[in-house]
């Protein structure tokens, strides 16, 4: 008898693995390029190789070169053609698989840790999407050159279409045309050169999605000028999707440090962006790492709101503001400091040019701090609060 139900325990186990085997077999397998997404590939390599193909001169065409121009707006074209193909057959991506997107359209860039002339500068495609709500995406898609911050980004809306396929609705390019004659924020995503009324292309830092307004979904697009250099060019939108077009809610530039850590943060209502603020009686030079400061924005049910920036450490700022009072002629600063400190800073000659860091003595009603500058000088400030403003009452330099 044991021997019995050994043997049909066997052939039981055979079948299972038979039969497992041919459902296997007769499923189709999960296509991963379409015939239409072949078309594609072969498509885009051909603009990757205009894109690498050596001008007059020899060199690698600048981005904002007639022939570059034509080439980036039929790359980014086939990208929109690519992911709504991509999500027709990925309808659920996880977050991961979004970050594959382009995966089999073009190979990713190649960065080297550090130049190296015996290798090519050339230009590759490299994006991924952020889904924003069910059955939408904001894709982000660059051309980046492998050995210099020469770059250019776009981002547009995927979702279905009127037949139930996923298609590019909506691009930030076409809408920043029509705006870069105005010169303005949102004209600076159709700016591809590295010195007109900015300083380099904005290329697709982080895309976050935001909590949305009733039905209609929001996400942040925080983005970075594509030049080299210790303190950032940045800019961040707030955008509201509307089932046609990404309607602006805020846009803005700002500056961070290029060895700020500081991340974005949602914090209940608040979006919370690191910064570093711009001062005016004393310089921030690119490697420093001051005046930190933050920019928020309420993300609230109804509405979107602007609350400004403001400084980490608010001494600075207050010293800022007396030094450029008391530096012109005018006699704004008497609200600010007594007359000896006015006095003081107007006939005594302070050597101010970048702030390295601020030490906070003592804090409260009655406070003294002292600001170190990079020429070696340190001024110490001593003030007490007049509903809620610092009035200051003594000052020395040393």
């Amino acid at each position: 008898m044991l021997s019995f139900m050994r043997n049909a325990a066997a052939v039981l186990v055979v079948l299972l693995i038979a039969g497992t085997m041919f459902c296997a077999a007769a499923q189709p397998p999960i296509r991963s390029i379409t015939p239409h997404m072949t078309e594609l590939i072969k498509a885009h390599r051909e603009v990757i190789h205009g894109m690498n193909t050596p001008g007059k001169d020899g060199r690698l065409r600048q981005l904002d070169e007639a022939p570059m121009r034509q080439l980036l707006a039929q790359g980014w074209q086939l990208d929109g053609q690519w992911a709504g193909a991509w999500f027709d057959l990925h309808p659920d991506p996880s977050v991961k698989d979004l970050d594959k997107l382009f995966a089999d359209f073009s190979p990713p860039p190649h960065y080297p840790e550090v130049y190296d002339p015996k290798l090519p500068d050339l230009y590759a495609m490299a994006g991924s999407a952020t889904r924003i709500a069910p059955g939408i995406y904001v894709v982000q898609a660059d051309y980046e050159e492998s050995q210099s911050a020469n770059a250019a980004s776009t981002f547009f809306v995927v979702a279905r279409d009127t037949d139930g396929h996923f298609a590019s609705k909506w691009s930030v390019k076409s809408l920043a045309e029509r705006h870069y004659s105005k010169k303005d924020e949102i004209g600076l995503w159709a700016f591809l050169g590295s010195c007109a009324y900015y300083c380099g292309a904005l290329v697709v830092d982080q895309i976050l999605p935001l909590p949305p307004s009733g039905d209609l979904p929001r996400f942040a697009v925080d983005a970075v000028q594509a030049t080299n250099g210790n303190t950032l060019m940045k800019q961040l939108s707030v955008w509201q999707w509307n089932g046609t077009e990404a309607e602006n809610l805020v846009i803005q530039s700002y500056r961070l440090g290029a060895e700020d850590d500081r991340a974005i943060r949602l914090v209940d209502d608040l979006l919370i962006v690191p910064t570093k603020e711009i001062t005016k009686s004393f310089s921030s030079y690119g490697c420093c790492a001051e005046p930190r400061g933050t920019w928020t924005i309420r993300i609230a049910p109804d509405r979107t709101q602007n609350l400004g920036h403001r400084f980490l450490q608010p001494q600075i700022q207050w010293a800022d503001r007396l030094l450029a009072a008391t530096g012109s002629k005018s006699s704004s600063a008497t609200g600010l400091a007594s007359p000896s400190v006015i006095a003081y800073l107007k006939h005594t000659e302070i050597e101010t040019d970048a702030v390295d860091k601020c030490h906070v003595l003592r804090s409260g009603e009655k406070g003294v701090f002292e600001i170190s500058f990079g020429a070696g000088t340190k001024l110490r400030l001593a003030y007490t609060l007049r509903k809620g403003r610092p009035y200051f009452t003594s000052v020395r330099a040393q």
